[in-house]
């Protein structure tokens, strides 16, 4: 085999194994929260009335702000196989969030209050 094709397999080869452990070692700083969202709405009292409804139904209730409207949440988690179970029991669609390992859920709320993670 030619020097040359030597060179460009070896280089390919470190290349896959640079993204690999790059990739890899990235993951440790980050996790995923699981959003379950039930609502959006316009007027804080429709808002209050679905928080009180998933209280009542046993469930802390989640809520922020954006662009003026309320976006309303039943669960928060960082367990996928939690947020699976809870869809079959309540209406509204899962959202999936990569985040800093050191976010708690007040921060993620926060940070999508202000639009920062792709909402």
């Amino acid at each position: 085999m030619k020097f040359e094709i030597k060179i460009i397999i070896m280089g390919l080869l470190f290349s896959f194994v640079c993204m690999g452990i790059f990739t890899y070692v990235s993951s440790f700083g980050q996790k995923t929260y699981y959003v379950y969202q039930v609502g959006i709405y316009k007027e804080e009292k429709n808002r209050n009335s679905k928080l009180n409804e998933l209280q009542e139904d046993g469930y802390k209730g989640y809520s922020y702000k954006k662009d003026g409207q309320f976006y309303v949440l039943s669960m928060i988690t960082e367990k996928h196989e939690e947020i699976e179970k809870h869809s079959q029991k309540v209406k509204g669609i899962i959202k999936e969030y990569v985040v800093s390992q050191d976010m708690n859920t007040s921060q993620l709320l926060d940070e999508l209050s202000k639009g920062k993670n792709n909402d």
